[in-house]
């Protein structure tokens, strides 16, 4: 059994920009003898960058994308970008 997902990590501030990773991570397990083996990978995709003048993502090879192109393919980002609209400017740090 395999299963696909895309990740919206949580948006990091640095130095007053904002960074959101997106992932595509995949699970798979498999019956064996005597078991089970699973096997899971996280790659990255795209990035998004959020300043107080502009937004841009980029994808992992270093493409420049469009922001509607990218909540086309990744429905879920819209709702992370409104949520980063709508709150403060805050410091964090997060764990990876």
């Amino acid at each position: 059994m395999e299963k696909k997902a895309v990740s919206i990590g949580n948006p990091v501030v640095i130095g007053g920009l904002t960074l959101i990773p997106i992932a595509k991570v995949s699970v798979n397990c498999a019956p064996s003898k005597g078991g089970i083996s699973f096997f899971g990978a996280k790659q990255p995709l795209a990035i998004v960058v959020v300043s107080a003048s502009a937004k841009k993502a980029l994808r992992i090879t270093g493409e420049e994308v469009s922001i509607d192109q990218l909540i086309q393919e990744i429905p879920d980002i819209n709702e992370t970008l409104k949520g980063i609209q709508a709150s403060p400017k805050i410091n964090r740090s997060y764990d990876f």
